[in-house]
């Protein structure tokens, strides 16, 4: 007979102070845990190496292939989602599945009255790699919401180790599970993203990237002088962009990092016009990793063969023209001037 599971309680008494002051505890308690876990046999779906080959590609952006075979050939078959507006399906994986030792802990965050699982991936690409998964038990789809996104920066912006990155893929964007989640992963190189150059977009603390760069992106930079209004402000900004680009259904990903000069927390937003429906093996499939010069690639020839103009013409034709209306919306959320956020011609 299999054992009962034995139900987790978990303590109020932790979680009296805000995300604020506990960011970094939580962080260090995540690692001993990911690397307990990661020691017992069968949990996740391989053990990932301490040491991985890789190869910089030759060129002035510096990407970035590592080799994790172990993931193509292993991972869980990734879902079809049909829409930036899917439908919650309960009999298709979701993070209400996972068993109980998957879970890492249960942040309870009282300035929005919301609990967050921490989520082992169990088919990893780095040390660390863990989904943050808000309000599981709501059922919540693959799309943005303002709470989840005002965890995500409050957590970054409070933690102290600049190689722990996180990121977001939505539906046609390289999502794989429609349950909201994010991606922690601990990345300790320097990547294409932390050398691109930016430019004004819009208010003082929104970018692009400059012309010279071969990709898009719009940027906010959190200095961490900003008042809690402040904070909020820059959230919710967010967040009505993601809401237009999934009310546009123009695909996206998010990518948070800090500032490796002055530890600003700068978080990317990508575009693309082209909605992927399946994961596929051809060239590379690109998801936020890819979008920021980090490359986990499935098989040794790849890592080999792949080059600098491979990787800058398959984002530019998935990226399309669909920065020029999104850069043009973005202006009018942040001057005041966003006088709808329904559908327009793009």
């Amino acid at each position: 007979m299999e054992p009962k599971k034995r139900t987790r309680h978990v303590s109020k008494a932790k979680y009296e102070t805000t995300l604020d002051s506990k960011a970094q505890h939580y962080l260090n308690a995540l690692k001993v845990r990911w690397m307990q876990l990661h020691d017992i046999p069968g949990l996740f779906a391989y053990q990932l190496q301490e040491s991985r080959p890789g190869r910089k590609l030759p060129g002035k952006c510096g990407f970035y292939a590592e080799l994790n075979a172990d993931r193509t050939l292993k991972r869980r078959v990734p879902q079809t989602i049909e829409s930036l507006s899917p439908t919650f399906r309960p009999k298709q994986f979701n993070f209400n599945k996972v068993d109980a030792m998957e879970v890492m802990m249960t942040i309870d965050e009282e300035r929005d009255n919301a609990e967050v699982q921490m989520i082992i991936n169990k088919s990893p690409i780095t040390k660390y790699h863990t989904l943050i998964c808000p309000e599981v038990k709501k059922e919540l789809v693959q799309r943005i919401t303002c709470s989840a996104l005002n965890f995500c920066i409050t957590f970054m912006r409070n933690i102290t180790d600049p190689n722990m990155r996180l990121g977001y893929n939505s539906p046609g964007a390289l999502a794989s599970v429609n349950h909201l989640h994010f991606h922690l992963l601990h990345i300790p190189r320097n990547l294409y993203i932390d050398n691109v150059e930016l430019k004004p977009l819009a208010g003082n603390y929104v970018y692009r990237l400059k012309n010279k760069e071969p990709t898009e992106a719009i940027c906010f930079v959190f200095d961490g002088k900003e008042s809690e209004d402040d904070l909020k402000e820059k959230v919710q900004q967010i967040h009505q962009i993601t809401e237009w680009l999934c009310n546009n259904q123009l695909p996206h990903n998010l990518f948070m990092t800090h500032d490796r000069k002055t530890n600003d927390l700068r978080v990317f937003l990508f575009v693309r016009s082209k909605y992927c429906v399946n994961k596929d093996a051809c060239v590379f499939n690109v998801g936020f990793c890819e979008l920021v010069g980090f490359l986990p690639v499935g098989d040794e020839e790849k890592l080999q063969s792949l080059t600098e103009q491979v990787v800058i013409d398959r984002i530019k034709d998935l990226t399309g023209d669909a920065f020029e209306t999104a850069y043009r919306q973005t202006k009018r959320i942040i001057d005041g001037s966003n006088s709808t956020l329904w559908p327009i011609l793009i």
